[in-house]
């Protein structure tokens, strides 16, 4: 019953237009319903998205995700295609009509926002993937895993920028 109150037209409309109002409070509080995945480094959380979205991410015996991702997963009735873009300014916004390709992309931006090395970034990316098989619209956050200690290359205090980071996300994390 909730499910489909949620994917109705009525709902997305709504859904659509607080996007919208997000988009244009840019840097205001306005704060809706996410899932963030957050635990050590290397221990599946880009798994734990895959099982709730469908969508395969990145994934490394390493350090693999170092931006936040912002996962947003909406309905749509016809052709399925995914948008992926960086923070304003860094980066413009790219379609994807083949979804086996999102890694690809995610991997491809990651380097362009952190760098090629092993280093983390607050910048995050975000992920719009429109499916015609989810019950409702989900915005799911996938964050860098914690590191204890750091790789050759990585700041020294990289735990603590990770940290920070998970705080921001799981404190009060404010929409775009």
């Amino acid at each position: 019953m909730l499910g489909e109150q949620l994917n109705s037209d009525e709902s997305r409309g709504l859904l659509l237009a607080i996007d919208k109002m997000c988009e244009f409070l840019h840097g205001e509080k306005v704060t809706l319903s996410e899932i963030v995945v957050v635990g050590d480094q290397s221990v599946g959380k880009s798994s734990v998205l895959k099982a709730i979205s469908g969508i395969q991410l990145p994934r490394a015996q390493n350090i693999c995700t170092r931006c936040p991702l912002e996962l947003r997963m909406k309905t749509v009735q016809d052709k399925e295609y995914a948008t992926i873009r960086g923070s304003v300014g860094l980066t413009s916004e790219t379609r994807i009509d083949d979804l086996t390709k999102i890694a690809d992309e995610v991997t491809r931006l990651t380097s362009e926002i952190a760098g090629k090395g092993v280093n983390v970034s607050s910048n995050p990316i975000y992920l719009t993937v429109y499916k015609r098989d989810i019950m409702y619209d989900l915005t799911l956050i996938d964050l860098p895993g914690i590191t204890r200690n750091a790789l050759p290359g990585q700041a020294e205090n990289i735990h603590e920028q990770i940290l920070n980071l998970i705080n921001k996300y799981i404190e009060h994390h404010s929409l775009r």
